[in-house]
């Protein structure tokens, strides 16, 4: 009976230990599986984060490149608004000593070969000039009868053609024109002039 007792104990203990032992091998393996996932699910959350690092860095660099371009555009927009300023006045003070011409010594000779340069253009044999300048008396335009070809006839215009003044040359029936004011000369050479001014102030 002893016996049996003993033996009874002895296999209850040895129960209790084996379940005691995979009970700890259990505890452990799960440890180990949660020591895993938490470090798999770091390892996920870091690389998640410097992707999110490295888009956000990206995009910050996009907006402020934009940002830039876009500062250097209106720079460049505002020194050629300041550019075109400074021509639009030359050009102005341009017309306005060409406008007052008459009153100079060499408007005569101006005069005369804007006439000369009209008459030629429309090609006629009895061409119909007219001539208007700011400020201009008759006797200013003694001299222009002398470079029209004969039959010829020229109208004398009291307030300057096209604003500036100049010279308006057509056929008799008016179907060829050919408009020789300041104005259109300006108008023609307009590009040139540009490039010009912008040479000369801007050395561009």
């Amino acid at each position: 009976m002893n016996r049996m007792s003993e033996s009874l104990e002895k296999l209850q203990n040895r129960i209790l230990s084996d379940a005691k032992h995979q009970a700890e091998e259990t505890i452990k393996e799960a440890q180990t599986k949660a020591q895993q996932i938490l470090e798999e699910a770091r390892q996920r959350a870091q690389k998640e984060s410097e992707e999110i690092i490295a888009r956000a860095n990206v995009d910050a660099e996009a907006i402020r490149r934009s940002i830039l371009s876009s500062k250097v555009r209106v720079n460049r927009l505002r020194i050629l608004d300041e550019k075109n300023q400074i021509v639009q006045d030359i050009i102005h003070t341009v017309e306005d000593q060409l406008s007052s011409i008459a009153k100079s010594e060499q408007f005569e000779d101006t005069a005369q070969r804007f006439v000369t340069q009209a008459v030629k253009a429309v090609d006629a044999d009895q061409p119909v000039v007219r001539i208007g300048f700011r400020d201009v008396s008759k006797k200013n335009l003694d001299g222009i009868s002398r470079v029209l070809p004969k039959g010829g006839k020229l109208v004398i215009d009291e307030k300057p053609i096209d604003d500036l003044g100049g010279v308006v040359a057509t056929d008799p029936e008016g179907r060829v024109i050919f408009n020789n004011t300041f104005k259109s000369r300006l108008e023609r050479l307009d590009n040139q002039l540009l490039t010009l001014i912008s040479s000369t102030v801007f050395g561009e």
